[in-house]
């Protein structure tokens, strides 16, 4: 028999729901019901979720009363056994956990699972319906708080039917029209009645307009009460239309303002008596809203604060920009469609002292008392503001002041050079020196200081000298950081102020948000937070050399002359100190260079006075003995005799063109020189030391190379280039190559040797420069030095392409 057949005829027991189970399973993994297969008495035998923290496994086989709150277990039960005896399906809800493990409010509905007419078990399908029952309570409440809220607001409901013509009122239209149910108006025409003959037809036509587009204007008008009163009301509404977009029912509400009607008048006949007192005092008066309307005022102030009369009622624009401060400095908000005199929650100012502008641009100052003006709920609606002019006095304190903070200033500026002076004194670490005066200028003067140097290459490069000082370490930081990866820009307002050789000052408006420093590097953070409204870009300049560029800067406070003076003699003085630092430290490593170059040409010297003395010897003792003394036993000792006085010979002629460059008495002789000869001369006459290095040449030359040049110079280049080559890659071969254009020619020297790294490649055409170390391999250090002044000599140029391990390729340029 087969397995369905079996299923279809035995009883359902625990296998068979387990292999029904594998059936029910993936058709129920993606219901968002929980769905159970129980037994008669609540045994789950399938389950195709869970909670949190139970396994499906392990459910299987327990009692589903396990998982049910205690106190719903018996209106579970109950329906279970309805079901089991009636086999009719049953709904219950009960608490349980859900699936993220809080306590949840299920409905669930049973049906009877039937074999051969018996109920082996129940099928449970649950769902959560916890969000629904909370919905359904908040929605309960939100309509009982908005039935209280209409009560409260006194708002009366209406809404009109425009097809049938119908009108339905709520007992707040009624109240206000203090009319009985039975007398409510039904029709519109019966509304219509209810108003003021005239207002009628006004009330009318805006009930149409809505009726018509379904915009509804708000309308006020009177009513006609039962009692023969009259009341002022307020009517709103809000059309509604059907699925097709056909208007079809206006609905609002109205609110009586007979007493709003009443106070206002009252108010107005008030306010005339108030601006008759005030007409007549010596002080300023107004009376203005929070967004700046006046609404009194008297002569006083129209004359201390210089406005028309149009102006001051509000007929014209206020457009002057009042640049309002305080007595400490400090800025007002000074917008021009903004109040005169802002007013600020709390205690009210009482003899505040404020300086304005008037329109034509003369400075006053006021003595400012205000008092807030209970007009609402919140008392802050309106103030009422007295104002007398104190500008004569004003102007004698302020002059005291300025005259005092001058001399202040000037003390203290004093005071910061001298002691900057201090600082800068000692050439030995003129950089420590920078920081902290870059430190002192932010603590005593400014917002921001900035030194930036030269480097030693003569520009703002990567990792160019940097000291900086900002209230916030860490953007002072993030600043150093970002110069040591980026190089200045050639755009920079660094750069141009160099380049002018001027102090190029900016200043930001006074309103205005302050603009990022200009001299920032590309960064979005420091751009945000660097941000002065005042700047000054100052160059160091040191006997008429550029070193650098000085910035300081302002957040608040604008530049007064003497601060530019102050910036100046301080960039003066610290570009001193760097120039007498480098000037210091050029001594030094001439001392030092000096001392290494006469050790070295002691060595260099020595060495071929050594054989010299030691075959000198022989010579005499040979000559001494006529028996020994032969052609055969004294050529070899005089070969080694020339060969060393040849090499003290180019010593000395080394020497002395360090002296001639130095001096610039480099003298050419031009001729024509026939270059591919040249080099093919020079390389035979080495061919001797040449194979004592274990270096062949191979040389890629035209037949002939003729342009006009300096050739003793020109065999001098290749001298040194051959002789260095050997030097540096002996034992491996080197490559000679001779190129040409109708204008120029390229001499190529390649050696196999140690090469030499990026950072010694600028450095070894300098005097008494060398990659490596002379003990190693001996020179003066003059030979490529020489090299690049004899090519530029005779206007061409010689550089190095080379990588450590990988030999050197020197290139020498010349114009033909």
């Amino acid at each position: 028999m087969s397995r369905s057949s079996s299923l279809a005829t035995d009883p359902l027991a625990a296998g068979d729901v387990e292999r029904l189970a594998l059936l029910l399973f993936p058709l129920f993994a993606a219901v968002p019901d929980y769905v159970f297969l129980i037994s008669p008495e609540g045994s789950l035998r399938f389950v195709n979720r869970t909670a949190v923290g139970l396994s499906a496994t392990a459910l299987l086989g327990r009692s589903m009363f396990e998982y049910i709150h205690p106190d719903d277990h018996d209106v579970v039960r109950a329906c279970l056994r309805e079901v089991v005896t009636t086999g009719v399906p049953g709904r219950y809800e009960a608490h349980g956990p859900a699936e993220d493990g809080r306590m949840a409010l299920f409905e669930a509905h049973v049906a009877p699972a039937r074999r051969d007419g018996e109920i082996v078990a129940l099928a449970v399908i649950a769902r959560d319906i916890s969000g629904r029952v909370d919905a359904e309570a908040k929605l309960r409440e939100s309509r009982r708080r908005l039935d209280v809220a209409i009560a409260a607001s006194r708002v009366g409901l209406w809404s009109w039917d425009v097809r049938q013509d119908e009108i339905e009122v709520d007992d707040g239209i009624l109240q206000i029209h203090r009319r009985p149910r039975t007398q409510a108006p039904k029709r519109f025409a019966d509304l219509l009645t209810t108003i003021h003959p005239d207002d009628r037809e006004f009330a009318e036509a805006g009930f149409r307009r809505a009726a018509q587009s379904g915009e509804f204007t708000d309308l006020e008008y009177r009513i006609v009460r039962l009692d023969g009163t009259i009341a002022w009301i307020v009517v709103t509404g809000q059309g509604i239309r059907d699925a097709t977009g056909q208007l079809v029912e206006l609905l609002g509400g109205a609110l009586d303002v007979t007493a709003l009607r009443q106070t206002a008048a009252s108010l107005r006949a008030s306010e005339q008596r108030y601006r008759s007192l005030i007409g007549v005092l010596e002080e300023g008066i107004l009376v203005q809203d929070e967004d700046g309307t006046i609404h009194t005022y008297n002569a006083s102030a129209q004359r201390i604060l210089g406005l028309t009369q149009e102006q001051v009622a509000g007929e014209a624009p206020l457009t002057p920009r009042w640049h309002a401060v305080l007595e400490d400095g400090t800025v007002v908000r000074d917008r021009s469609d903004g109040p005169l005199f802002e007013f600020h929650a709390g205690e009210p100012p009482s003899g505040a002292v404020l300086g304005i502008h008037k329109p034509d641009g003369q400075p006053t100052w006021v003595a400012v008392r205000s008092q807030p003006l209970p007009t609402g709920p919140d008392h802050r609606c309106a103030v009422v503001v007295s104002f007398s002019d104190i500008t004569d006095r004003k102007n004698a304190e302020l002059e005291k002041d300025r005259v005092l903070r001058q001399e202040q200033a000037a003390r203290q500026r004093a005071v910061l050079l001298a002691e900057t002076s201090k600082i800068l004194a000692s050439p030995l670490d003129i950089q420590h020196s920078l920081e902290v005066v870059v430190t002192r200028l932010v603590a005593e003067q400014f917002d921001l200081a900035v030194i930036e140097l030269f480097d030693d290459d003569g520009a703002m490069g990567v990792g160019h000298p940097v000291h900086v000082a900002v209230e916030d370490e860490a953007l002072a930081q993030r600043y150093r950081e970002l110069r040591r990866r980026r190089a200045v820009e050639p755009t920079s307002p660094l750069i141009d102020t160099v380049r002018r050789r001027e102090t190029r000052v900016t200043a930001g408006q006074p309103d205005a948000v302050p603009a990022p420093l200009a001299a920032l590097p590309p960064d979005e953070e420091l751009a945000d937070h660097m941000r002065y409204r005042w700047t000054a870009f100052v160059p160091l300049l040191a006997r008429d050399q550029p070193l650098g560029v000085l910035i300081v800067g302002s957040r608040a406070h604008a530049f007064h002359p003497d601060d530019i003076t102050l910036a100046e003699e301080l960039a003066l003085r610290s570009a001193h100190a760097v120039d007498a630092a480098r000037l210091y430290a050029e001594m030094e490593t001439a001392l030092a260079r000096r001392e290494e170059f006469i050790a070295v040409a002691s060595h260099e010297l020595r060495t071929p006075l050594t054989p010299l003395l030691l075959q000198s010897e022989r010579l005499l003792r040979l000559a001494h003995d006529e028996s020994r003394f032969s052609r055969a036993a004294v050529a070899p000792k005089l070969e080694v005799v020339h060969r060393q006085i040849e090499r003290l010979h180019r010593l000395i002629e080394e020497m002395l063109e360090v002296s001639n460059i130095t001096r610039g008495h480099l003298a050419l002789e031009l001729a024509p020189v026939d270059l591919a000869a040249l080099v093919r001369d020079v390389v035979a006459g080495a061919a001797e030391e040449l194979a004592h290095a274990r270096c062949a040449v191979r040389l890629d030359l035209p037949d002939s190379l003729v342009g006009r040049w300096d050739a003793a110079r020109l065999e001098q280049i290749v001298v040194n280039l051959l002789t260095n080559a050997k030097k540096y890659g002996a034992g491996a071969p080197i490559e000679i190559t001779l190129k040409a254009d109708v204008d120029s020619v390229e001499l190529s020297v390649r050696d196999h040797g140690i090469g030499i790294s990026l950072k010694d490649q600028q450095r070894i055409f300098q005097r008494f420069e060398r990659a490596v170390s002379g003990r190693h391999y001996g020179g003066l250090g003059l030979g490529l030095w020489v090299t690049r002044h004899a090519a530029e000599a005779m206007g061409g140029a010689v550089h190095v392409h080379s990588e450590p391990g990988t030999g050197s390729t020197f290139i020498v340029r010349l114009p033909r």
